[in-house]
């Protein structure tokens, strides 16, 4: 049975307090002279987002045709919502506000900490062409509709000990 979709009403309190501490280190940053928001946002994603991922990214059911062929040495968990942008913009606008929204960067990265499984080209593609897949060429595949021994691979590979559901997509 699946858990309930994450939601900042029912996010672990401990987990909670780590996102927030690190929104404040994030905050502290971008309001410190020659810090960019972009600078800033990566203490969150180049960082910091290896002491919480595990318990906030979750795996989307989504792998890419390429991905699936792959010998596995090139695959990547990318992020397909482009959370490194919009992270980088919310930081510019919260950095001149009087009271910035703290709940904004929860729901945000509750929203955005979502990845699907790509190949390192195609998360290069998919960069350049700002998140639209169509123009990168990626054509994603379900998950349930994998084989299953390339399933069990790609678990081991890429979802355990690496999304918060990962349990959810163990394959039987």
């Amino acid at each position: 049975m699946a858990e309930p979709e994450m939601t900042v009403r029912n996010l672990d309190p401990e987990l909670k307090a780590r996102l927030l501490s690190i929104y404040e280190e994030v905050m502290w940053l971008s309001r410190r002279p020659n810090v960019s928001a972009s600078c800033a946002r990566a203490w969150y994603t180049h960082i910091m987002a290896n002491t919480v991922t595990r318990r906030v990214r979750r795996f989307s059911g989504m792998v890419s045709k390429a991905a699936l062929a792959s010998d596995g040495t090139d695959l990547m968990l990318e992020h397909y919502l482009r959370i490194q942008t919009t992270l980088t913009a919310m930081v510019e606008r919260h950095k001149n506000l009087k009271r910035p929204s703290a709940n904004e960067f929860l729901n945000l990265m509750i929203k955005y900490e979502r990845v699907h499984i790509v190949t390192r080209s195609e998360n290069y593609a998919a960069l350049r062409s700002k998140g639209d897949y169509e123009e990168a060429g990626i054509r994603l595949l379900d998950w349930g509709k994998l084989p299953k021994a390339r399933r069990v691979t790609l678990w081991q590979r890429m979802l355990r000990g690496r999304v918060a559901n990962a349990l959810e997509f163990l394959p039987e």
